[in-house]
């Protein structure tokens, strides 16, 4: 294996070594119980067991070999993305595990003589409270394949939803794991999520930044012009700002105490970090403008007339 090109061949093997090393010992069990006189019962029980070890040893090796195998996922990065492919092998594998555990239950009962059809036929209405108990689970199955099929979000991806935000950790058979921004761990049910209107703010193309510049009143006409055609420069030829999103800078209302002035407009930047810098660069950059026009912003305020009726 360390002379061939590929890794799968020692992976592989690195999977079997303890079902290999277990292999050795049921052949000793089974030559002593060849060698030893034993009673004929005794004989007969002792071939049982070696027969339910042999089982389980297929079945191990079965179990271990998922693993190295899985490498088949690999090659679906094209069709789902790396992220999601990931996602997917981590998914398959845990239901394969499942399977092979379970049938491999299944053998060792049948080579005690359990007749695993009338066994599982007995169940009668006891499967059908199972059945009714595992409805939850079954949906949840569906969900997570509903999530991995429509690419929904995939591991690491920032979400939001109705009842949480945060940064997907792990989607798994039966649940996702969220993680907040509080660093808390959420386990939310895969069917709900399916279910539920999800934000995937990790597929932004840009971020938006509003924000609302309060000017006194003292402000001048002119003063305003000045000051929106400036920063209607400013923006058009910023090298950080989105120029293909739309970019609005209008005067909007008379306020309590202030001429307001709307900014929108979106940052080329997607990442939470750049963008604060921008929003806070950006507020210097603004205030800059309005004192070169010699204009200032408003604060709350009130202005009291006091009549003298004397």
């Amino acid at each position: 294996a360390n002379k061939t090109h590929t890794d799968l061949d020692d992976n592989i093997l690195k999977a079997l070594r303890n079902p290999l090393r277990f292999m050795f010992i049921v052949f000793g069990i089974l030559a002593a119980v060849s060698i030893l006189p034993l009673r004929p019962d005794l004989h007969v029980f002792m071939m049982h067991v070696i027969g339910s070890l042999f089982t389980f040893l297929v079945f191990w090796a079965i179990y271990t070999l998922v693993e190295p195998l899985s490498f088949f996922f690999d090659h679906l990065s094209d069709a789902f993305g790396a992220a999601l492919t990931g996602d997917l092998k981590y998914f398959f594998v845990r239901a394969i595990k499942t399977v092979v555990s379970f049938l491999g239950i299944m053998a060792i009962l049948q080579e005690w003589g359990i007749n695993i059809a009338a066994f599982l036929g007995g169940l009668g209405l006891a499967g059908m409270a199972v059945a009714l108990a595992a409805k939850d689970t079954i949906s949840n199955l569906f969900g997570g394949l509903t999530i991995f099929m429509d690419k929904t979000f995939t591991k690491g991806d920032w979400i939001e939803t109705p009842f949480v935000e945060g940064t997907v950790e792990t989607i798994g058979l039966r649940a996702t794991k969220i993680r907040y921004f509080a660093k808390a761990l959420i386990t939310v049910p895969n069917a709900k999520l399916a279910d539920s209107p999800v934000i995937n703010w990790s597929h932004m193309t840009h971020r938006r930044i509003k924000m609302t510049i309060g000017l006194e009143y003292r402000t001048t006409a002119a003063q305003l012009e000045k000051i929106v055609e400036k920063i209607r420069a400013f923006l058009a030829d910023h090298p950080a700002i989105a120029q293909d999103t739309t970019q609005m800078v209008h005067l909007v209302e008379f306020g309590d105490s202030s001429i307001n002035l709307d900014l929108y407009y979106f940052t080329k930047t997607t990442n939470w970090m750049e963008w604060r810098n921008m929003v806070n660069t950006n507020i210097i950059d603004f205030k800059k403008i309005v004192e070169a026009e010699g204009a200032a912003f408003a604060f709350p305020s009130r202005t009291v007339y006091v009549e003298n009726t004397t």
